[in-house]
């Protein structure tokens, strides 16, 4: 999970002036300020270049760190790589069950600096093992699965997929920064939650388009134990869009559990797939009636 959903169902809305609005003041002033320039805000250390550059380096570092643990765990066994992808799945999960378990006890515990110490405690951990999980794929062997010419033809589709899944998500109105990295999981007053859009058709868009990227690392390798790895990837996104969706719950009460029954987690439901993929490949926009 790249980015994963992270509180993702919110954006600004319209009062009947047709001005936009966030909650309560700081929300409109936090309103003007969107993606780094937000991030900024909040974590006083990417306001230098230098400490930018060295936590960028440090979740490199983590990252090639992990990659290091496949490539040496991957060769002990034709099916290690399940087992080591299941043991930093499981590490991914435990870290999404703290960071949205966390979120409120670190708003209430250090207030405005509560993000600032939010990110360096889990946000970074939580993307940097479950990208690790996403790229896992691409170091995996095995005997071919498909033709080259079609492996190549489907497996670079599944990952253009994931940029038209971010593109249709950006549209909605979800902040990749805002959204995406847990500052509306902290400060949720900030934004108000959307089911519009690609939003009506699935609840975790960013987690299926992150999906579509590892099948389509996985493809591209052409084998089925590199395919059955990026299966696995499900295991933490789903575990985080179950513990974010309890917390929208909190929140919004009986308006998120309709939407719960109304609008599948991560894949459409069948009858929807054509109107869905209509949907992805078209410049138009559904809203919920």
């Amino acid at each position: 999970m790249k980015k994963a959903e992270r509180n993702g169902h919110t954006k600004k809305g319209t009062n009947h002036t047709g001005k936009s609005h966030t909650l309560g003041e700081e929300g409109d002033k936090m309103a003007q300020k969107r993606g780094f320039d937000l991030l900024k805000e909040k974590v006083p250390e990417f306001r230098n270049p230098l400490k930018t550059a060295g936590i960028a380096a440090a979740g490199v570092l983590i990252f090639l760190g992990i990659m290091v643990f496949f490539q040496w765990f991957d060769g002990l066994k034709w099916y290690a790589a399940l087992i080591s992808q299941f043991i930093v799945a499981l590490v991914c999960s435990v870290f999404s069950r703290f960071y949205v378990k966390n979120a409120e006890k670190y708003r209430k515990k250090y207030g405005n600096r509560a993000y600032r110490n939010f990110f360096f405690h889990f946000v970074i951990l939580l993307l940097v093992t479950g990208n690790a999980c996403i790229f896992h794929p691409l170091l995996v062997k095995g005997p071919p699965l498909l033709p080259v010419y079609l492996a190549l033809v489907l497996g670079t589709f599944l990952v253009l997929m994931r940029f038209l899944f971010e593109w249709h998500i950006h549209r909605s109105g979800f902040d990749e920064i805002g959204h995406g990295l847990g500052i509306f999981m902290v400060f949720p007053e900030e934004a108000q939650r959307v089911s519009s859009d690609i939003y009506s058709y699935i609840r975790h868009p960013m987690f299926a388009g992150d999906l579509c990227l590892a099948l389509g690392f996985a493809v591209l390798r052409n084998n089925l134990l590199a395919v059955l790895t990026a299966l696995v990837c499900l295991i933490p996104f789903l575990i985080e869009a179950r513990l974010e969706d309890r917390e929208l719950v909190k929140r919004f009460r009986e308006e998120h559990r309709r939407y719960i029954r109304e609008t599948p987690a991560i894949f459409p439901r069948l009858r929807d797939t054509g109107k869905f993929f209509r949907f992805l490949f078209s410049k138009g926009t559904k809203k919920n009636e």
